[in-house]
């Protein structure tokens, strides 16, 4: 058997929490797999029946923002060595410097990169670079992969399988037990509107639009999704003919219950409506730092798989809505989507590729490019230091990079309840109970992994005090 640890960055939405959740079904049945996220969407993730551990991200204001990567490693380490990993698949595209310091560490543990392609053009390479910091780097497939001209597309070193989705895994419930699971109704056509977390973009604007057009279909029900890790949601009027369906994750069992979909045209949302069989236009952001949903939206629509819009452009969100209202398109989108099931695979193969890479594995040899990179890293942090975060960030703002938010080494009280409103001081709840209610909570929360050893427990601890000014 072989111990995973399935990794991933925070992200926008709950992409790559999708992909890993996908993999860690099919590792379960003979393996071991634990989750270990950035992201406040883990317990969606988790309710798959998923085992996993959450932790801050380096935008959550509680940890001294230079200290956050030694604190990403220290936990990366520990819980690695508390679930005798032998592998870690990390899925992300912002590769931190403490997942290097992890992997430079633990020399036994098998480091393998999941990285989705179609990166849009001119995506900061540095990120490219740090593929040194892993033994391995897997791409899952894109139905649009042969639109793909970013900078990933003419990568040698890398193994590429098919798309990864979560319809590999999951069963597809009747259109009556997905209706009536969802609360829609079993008598008319229902549009599914789903455009993502919009914590990236406006989703507002184009799911509008799209709402509107939909409705003027006299006897046509409307299903808009609401994500728990959302930011900017789509406002809903008549309510009498459209339904919120509030956190449901995932929402493969209940694709039936759909006759045609207005979508995001991201990753996981294209490999699970269009394998899905179900008529889709779908609505590109364009406001996307790495992922080039134009290019596989614009794609699909050429293969006759989908419909094509751009979320800044009103006007051809209006048009694909009326499009896909008609239904001679919605027979010939089904028809070629038909043939794509077959090519979802990418989970199983990956779990393959990354056990069978996990048993062979021995020791990584020190890569002097790993070094290198190290002591660049720490002449960074030095600099950083004399400048001051202040100065710091405003030297990226000069330079056209994303400035880092600033987070000062926080006094807490710990506790192990969510606590009532506070006096002042600020409460660090450590648990190992999650929920999304409590990942949203103005606290920061330290996450034990469910039925981790004493010792685990006590090492934790210590990483509190370092990392936090605790109150006695």
């Amino acid at each position: 058997m072989t111990n995973v640890l399935l990794a991933t960055s925070n992200g926008t939405g709950m992409g790559h929490l999708t992909r890993q959740a996908a993999v860690g079904l099919v590792l379960a049945a003979d393996h071991r797999a634990t989750l270990f996220s950035l992201s406040i969407g883990l317990p969606l993730a988790m309710s798959l029946g998923l085992n996993g551990e959450y932790a801050p991200s380096y935008d959550r204001p509680w940890i001294e923002s230079k200290a956050w990567n030694g604190y990403l490693r220290d936990r990366l380490s520990a819980v690695i060595e508390e679930t005798a990993c032998d592998v870690v698949l990390f899925d992300g595209v912002a590769v931190y410097p403490g997942i290097g310091q992890a992997s430079s560490l633990l020399r036994e543990v098998a480091f393998v990169w999941l990285r989705r392609g179609m990166w849009r053009q001119g995506t900061n390479p540095k990120q490219l670079r740090r593929a040194n910091y892993f033994d391995l780097v897997i791409e899952p497939g894109d139905l649009a992969g042969d639109a793909d001209v970013g900078p990933t597309a003419e990568i040698a070193r890398v193994t590429r399988v098919a798309p990864i989705s979560l319809v590999e895994s999951l069963d597809l419930l009747s259109r009556d037990d997905a209706r009536r699971g969802l609360g829609l109704p079993v008598d008319r056509e229902v549009a599914l509107v789903t455009l993502g977390s919009g914590r990236l973009g406006d989703v507002a604007r184009p799911g509008q639009v799209a709402i509107k057009t939909l409705l003027e279909e006299s006897d046509l029900h409307v299903a808009v999704t609401r994500s728990a890790v959302a930011e900017n949601e789509v406002l809903v009027e008549q309510a009498d003919r459209v339904t919120l369906i509030r956190n449901v994750f995932p929402l493969v069992p209940y694709l039936r219950a759909f006759d045609l979909a207005v979508s995001s045209a991201g990753y996981n949302a294209v490999h699970e409506l269009i394998p899905s069989g179900l008529p889709t236009l779908l609505v590109a952001n364009t406001s996307t730092r790495t992922d080039d949903q134009h290019a596989r939206s614009t794609r699909l629509a050429e293969l006759g798989l989908a419909v094509h819009a751009d979320d800044n452009n009103p006007a051809e969100v209006e048009v694909g809505v009326r499009r896909l209202l008609d239904r001679s398109v919605r027979r010939d989108l089904a028809s070629g989507a038909a043939d794509t099931r077959p090519l979802i695979s990418g989970a199983d193969e990956t779990a393959r590729l990354v056990t069978a890479f996990g048993e062979s594995f021995t020791r990584r040899r020190p890569r002097l490019s790993v070094a290198v990179s190290e002591q660049v890293q720490r002449a960074k942090d030095a600099i950083k230091e004399v400048l001051g975060e202040e100065r710091t960030n405003s030297l990226k703002r000069a330079l056209g990079r994303h400035p880092t938010a600033i987070a000062n080494r926080t006094q807490v009280r710990l506790v192990d309840e969510m606590p009532g409103p506070s006096d002042g001081e600020v409460p660090l709840l450590v648990t190992e109970k999650l929920d999304g209610d409590v990942l949203r909570a103005p606290i920061p929360v330290e996450h034990i992994l469910s039925g981790s050893s004493d010792e685990y427990r006590a090492r934790r601890l210590e990483m509190i005090h370092t990392y936090y000014d605790v109150v006695e």
